[in-house]
């Protein structure tokens, strides 16, 4: 489908959502929204499980989208006992070599 996609410990994903603006240069609605939904896991995962939606669409500028700067298509969280997971499904237009350096980046930090 080309919708590019990862799945995160929420903290991780969070870090990843934080560096990518500063990789891009700019930064967009869609990016603070998602790490909205991320500080909030327990409020949005219970939300979507009472609703029965298997997906969180982050709210998006109508400028981002007639520019093409879309980052975050959409989120699913994941919960199994304590881990917390977060698959992000980036828009299809993004730049995959701007997530993998910022992967790259973080794994670097953490070891």
């Amino acid at each position: 489908m080309g919708y590019p996609c990862i799945e995160l410990e929420a903290s991780i994903a969070r870090k990843m959502l934080e560096m990518i603006p500063e990789a891009l240069g700019y930064s967009t609605s869609d990016i603070e929204d998602a790490i909205r939904i991320i500080d909030k896991f327990d409020e949005y995962y219970r939300y979507s499980t009472r609703k029965f939606k298997e997906y969180i669409v982050p709210s998006k500028s109508e400028s981002d989208l007639i520019r093409g700067r879309v980052i975050i298509d959409r989120v699913k969280l994941k919960k199994s006992g304590n881990y917390k997971g977060v698959l992000i499904v980036f828009d299809r237009r993004v730049n995959r070599e701007v997530i993998k350096r910022v992967l790259v980046d973080i794994m670097r930090n953490n070891n």
